[in-house]
């Protein structure tokens, strides 16, 4: 497999695992999206509003016109609901973005600029971020869903390429 089909591929998991928390934290009450907890981002729905904010974050960095943008906010999307009605136009951002990506658009430097400093890292670099920073924080889904009595559906990358064979894709 080579780099542009891993990097893609990621992505499509990292749609596949943030869908599959997404729908699983609609089902929870008001009160338990936002319970505290001493991991994540505090409760469930900030972690979700967080994953939400770095997609759109990273693909503006990678796009150049991240320009003093920040992760989402409370006050931008209050719920659970507005941040998962946000997503769609990320999505297709990242559909463009994913579906012109080059060999040479890998090595490009990107900058991001977060708290008045500035980052440089390979485009390559942050499309690998996006997924693995989501994967950390489907764990700490996983635990903040276990302690509330609850599960998560399992949303491992295995998990995700074993249903994509059994659908026949390639």
């Amino acid at each position: 497999m080579n780099t542009l089909t891993l990097v893609r591929e990621m992505h499509q998991w990292l749609r596949w695992c943030t869908g599959r928390s997404a729908a699983a934290a609609r089902e929870l009450t008001q009160d338990e999206l936002n319970r505290p907890f001493e991991m994540g981002l505090g409760s469930v729905y900030a972690t979700m509003l967080h994953l939400y904010g770095a997609e759109r974050l990273w693909i503006h960095v990678l796009e150049g016109t991240a320009d003093g943008k920040v992760l989402a906010t409370r006050d931008e999307l209050p719920t659970l609901d507005a941040v998962v009605k946000a997503w769609p136009a990320v999505h297709a951002q990242w559909d463009r973005y994913l579906a012109a990506l080059t060999d040479a658009e890998l090595d490009r430097i990107v900058i991001r600029v977060r708290e008045g400093r500035e980052f440089r890292q390979r485009a390559v670099d942050a499309l690998m971020q996006v997924p693995t920073h989501a994967l950390y924080h489907n764990a700490q889904f996983s635990a903040m869903f276990r302690q509330m009595g609850k599960s998560l559906p399992d949303s491992s990358y295995i998990n995700w390429a074993r249903e994509r064979i059994a659908a026949g894709a390639p």
